[in-house]
């Protein structure tokens, strides 16, 4: 199992449309590669983690630098890990109506995250629980 978390900037802001098209297309696609992660999205800024096997998260890695949606893609972490963090989700999301979103097929409330980083190093557990922080505390 590979974990890889990368942040960038959009090139143009994303409407909610254009957010929850983004959601639904990165859950089918990720479904059908056994990827699991967060996407997260504040004021033109992502942050993703991306967990799966290390080929196909290489390879989709590859896919999202070209993609032009988003610039100054740089990698906070690429490594091997012991089990996934985010192991319910095909594609987490912070939701802008929770109503909506409650209706996704794959959606999971952040505060029912388990939140024990599984053989991580120090600054993959603080990168992972400074995006499960943010869910949750988005949430509340």
């Amino acid at each position: 199992m590979h974990h890889l978390i990368y942040s960038s900037s959009a090139t143009v802001p994303f409407t909610d449309a254009a957010l929850q098209e983004l959601l639904t297309t990165a859950r089918a696609n990720n479904e059908q590669l056994q990827v699991t992660g967060v996407l997260l999205y504040h004021e033109g800024q992502f942050m993703q983690l991306l967990e799966g096997e290390a080929s196909v998260i290489k390879s989709l890695y590859q896919l999202i630098e070209q993609d032009t949606r988003h610039t100054s893609i740089f990698k906070l972490a690429d490594k091997p890990i012991e089990a996934r963090s985010f192991s319910e989700w095909a594609m987490a999301f912070k939701p802008i109506d929770a109503e909506a979103f409650a209706q996704l097929k794959g959606y999971q409330s952040p505060d029912a995250l388990d939140t024990a980083p599984q053989g991580l190093s120090g600054a993959d557990a603080l990168l992972l629980n400074i995006m499960r922080t943010f869910m949750v505390s988005e949430e509340e």
